[in-house]
């Protein structure tokens, strides 16, 4: 039988047939619980409804218990960190971040339970790149919003954009009895059941995993439809500024900076591999450049789109967007900073106080 951590509010066993949960509050206790349901509640409802023979843990990260909820980073990363302690086999997380410089703390954390456990994680609502939902380890969820499935029903989408690649249809009669309407939180129980019932059938991690990535095929293709859905945001534009560097390194160092230094939320589009970092988009074909920062201004919470390659790429790419500033480094350290008809020559420490400076003013 296998163990199932919901980590979001506390759950009211009175909603699904009294079932034995274990409890682990990280909010320090406080406030009772509501007669509404709180969404850890709906949650573990979906989850009875579609799941059988299992333990359920509920780790408790949220104060409120009823509408949209908000929690600390911390208490997540701590929550995460339990679950290895805890046995757990299988995390329901509908408690996700769209502020993407959270990776730095979360990007780690999952990835220490990937041997033993497997983590199921949902998309923003508002289709916001989220993390962990976008790691490679982590199973990405959203639900089946066009009704292509049968409630309960799975299918995988191999190049969604968002890495949430399983579709999950949750729209049951009792939720909308509920008065809740199905959405990408809800869509997570109905895929952890369908693995929790995988993994009682004796299957190891890893055979359960490449059954949900082999998953029959998701029949609509979303790879850039949602520039033009006009119930997504506001398309907004943000300033773009060229590296010209050896790799996605600097672009890196400096989105860590300006997080840091400014609470400047950034993101980068590159010509080079690079190691996994998801504020970075690797790029395979530069002629697509203007869906890809389009796709990023959309749909990544970014300040500052950086575009990494080398200096001879920048002809083409000014042929097809606009750059605010270019970068240009030299073998000194230094690089010539182009911007308004200006240039200067900074220094690489420098960098992201002078990109502050002049985007700002």
């Amino acid at each position: 039988m296998s163990r199932i951590a919901i980590i979001d509010t506390e759950i009211d066993p009175n909603h699904i047939k009294n079932k034995a949960i274990e409890y682990i509050d990280l909010c320090g206790g406080g406030g009772e619980m509501s007669n509404a349901l709180s969404h850890g509640t709906i949650c573990a409802m979906v989850l009875e409804h579609c799941a059988v023979e299992y333990e359920l843990v509920n780790i408790r990260i949220f104060q409120e218990s009823i509408g949209k909820v908000f929690g600390e980073l911390g208490l997540l990363c701590e929550a995460l960190k339990l679950c290895r302690d805890l046995r757990i086999d299988v995390v329901s997380l509908s408690a996700v971040t769209s502020i993407l410089s959270d990776s730095r703390h979360l990007f780690g954390t999952t990835n220490d339970l990937l041997e033993s456990t497997i983590i199921v994680s949902a998309l923003d609502n508002r289709r916001y790149m989220t993390v962990p939902t976008a790691y490679p380890h982590v199973i990405g969820v959203r639900n089946d919003s066009a009704g292509l499935l049968s409630p309960g029903d799975l299918a995988y989408s191999t190049n969604d954009p968002y890495n949430a690649n399983v579709f999950a249809n949750c729209d049951f009669p009792f939720l909308r009895r509920c008065k809740h309407a199905p959405s990408n939180s809800f869509a997570v129980p109905v895929v952890v059941s369908h693995i929790n019932n995988l993994l009682n059938q004796g299957l190891p991690k890893q055979a359960v995993e490449a059954m949900i990535y082999n998953l029959k095929p998701y029949p609509l293709s979303e790879k850039f439809s949602c520039l033009d859905n006009s119930t997504v945001q506001t398309m907004r534009e943000v300033p773009i500024v060229f590296v010209s560097a050896d790799s996605a390194n600097m672009t890196a160092t400096l989105m860590d900076e300006l997080y840091e230094k400014y609470k400047v939320q950034s993101s980068t589009l590159s010509l080079y591999d690079c190691p996994f970092d998801v504020r970075i988009k690797v790029l395979d074909d530069i002629s697509g450049i203007k869906d890809d920062v389009r796709f990023m201004e959309k749909h990544y919470k970014t300040d500052l789109i950086f575009i990494c390659g080398e200096q001879r790429h920048i002809e083409t790419i000014r042929q097809i967007i606009s750059i605010d500033v270019e970068l240009m480094y030299q073998d000194n350290s230094e690089f010539i900073m182009c911007f308004e008809d200006k240039q200067e020559l900074v220094p690489v420490v420098a960098l992201s106080d002078k990109l502050h400076e002049i985007l700002t003013v």
